[in-house]
């Protein structure tokens, strides 16, 4: 089986993909398919929702540590 991913998608993009699969038609021989698909969409939407948290953990404590210099400063 060769692996290959999915690049230079939002996360809004994603979900929407995720999202379709709750909408199609799925035959008996599928569904252990699409379940699997499920699961792994929603393994890297949580990854990228957690990847977005530690960005903005880290903006905002960079934030902070200014704040904290230019009072210093005044």
């Amino acid at each position: 089986m060769n692996l290959f991913t999915i690049e230079n998608l939002t996360i809004e993009e994603i979900s929407l993909l995720r999202q379709s699969l709750n909408v199609i038609e799925i035959k008996g021989a599928s569904a252990i398919f699409v379940a699997t698909l499920q699961v792994k969409l929603d393994q890297e939407i949580s990854q990228i929702r957690n990847m977005i948290e530690e960005e903005e953990k880290k903006k905002q404590a960079g934030i902070r540590k200014i704040e904290k210099a230019t009072k210093a400063e005044s």
